[in-house]
Order: structure tokens, then C-alpha cells, then sequence
């Protein structure tokens, strides 16, 4: 779980500052992760869910102008594996929100949110409607994701609600 969050953040900043550049280093991290999980097809079914869920939520926020990307219209693909290396912490390094709605709606309201203002500060992003608009934007958006997301992972862990635990 360690390897987990920390392979995030690493994730995170690097694909952040450095963008494209980095995304070596992401695809290693997720090569490890999925080698590590021990439920490798659930993993890539919850993966896939919130990566494409994700991705779409990001471009239709850039089609409203809610934000966008220095000298891209679209989606950069550095974003996209932010998106998977979000992903790979779900099941893992997130798991103790599994079992709290309440949890996952605030901490989705909070931190989040807060990400892409930090990448704003880093100049990865632009928020044409400032950054309090746009945290009241993203913190509503990505407290419904976080519920969504693990009541997917429940789903597809869990088909018949027998265990409530999250697994590796």
C-alpha cells in the first residue's frame, strides 16, 4: 500500500511539472501495480471504469471552459495517465474509503478539487473562471465520481454484496 500512494504522488507531480516527459515513469509504476495485484481482472475492470469516467468528465469540462491546457484544445495524454495512475489507488492506497459514503463524498469534496488548483499553481493547468469558481465546480463533480467509483468497485468485487472488505 505504500508502493501505492507513493507511486501516486510521484505520479502525480512529475506528469504534473513535466507532463508527457514523465509518463515513462507512470507506466513502469502501473506495469508494478498490476503485477503486484493479486485480482488482476476486477483491478482492471474498477481501473478502466474510473479512467474512463475520468477522461470524460475532464473533456467535458474543457468543452465548458471550465478549464483547459497551454496550447492543447483537448485532453493532454499526460492528464489521461493521471487518470490511470489515480486509478491504480482505488482499490489500494484509497481503500479505507470503501466503506463510507459520507467519507468518500467529502474527501472527494476536498482533495480533488485542491489537486487541479495545485496544478493551476504549476502552470499545468488554466482556470478561466478562477479558482474559486472552479473548486465549487470540481468539489460537487468529484464527490458524486468518489461514490460512483467504489460503489463500481463494490460491484464488481462484490456482485453479491457476500464481503464488504476490500482485496489486493
Amino acid at each position: 500500500m505504500l508502493v501505492n500512494i507513493i507511486g501516486f504522488n510521484l505520479s502525480w507531480f512529475g506528469l504534473v511539472i513535466y507532463g508527457n516527459q514523465f509518463i515513462p515513469f507512470t507506466f513502469v509504476w502501473l506495469i508494478y501495480h498490476f503485477y503486484q495485484c493479486s485480482n488482476r481482472q476486477a483491478e482492471l475492470k474498477v481501473f478502466s471504469f474510473v479512467v474512463a469516467t475520468g477522461v470524460i468528465a475532464d473533456s467535458t469540462l474543457i468543452s465548458l471552459g471550465v478549464f483547459n491546457f497551454p496550447e492543447q484544445s483537448q485532453l493532454p495524454f499526460w492528464l489521461i495517465c493521471l487518470w490511470a495512475s489515480f486509478a491504480a489507488t482505488v482499490s489500494h492506497s484509497l481503500a479505507f474509503l470503501a466503506k463510507s459514503k459520507p467519507l468518500q463524498f467529502a474527501v472527494g469534496f476536498v482533495f480533488p478539487a485542491f489537486s487541479y488548483l495545485a496544478g493551476a499553481s504549476f502552470d499545468a493547468v488554466e482556470l478561466p473562471l478562477g479558482p474559486y469558481v472552479t473548486y465549487f465546480i470540481l468539489a460537487p463533480l468529484w464527490s458524486v465520481l468518489m461514490v460512483l467509483f467504489y460503489q463500481f468497485h463494490q460491484y464488481v468485487n462484490f456482485p453479491r454484496g457476500e464481503d464488504e472488505n476490500i482485496t489486493n
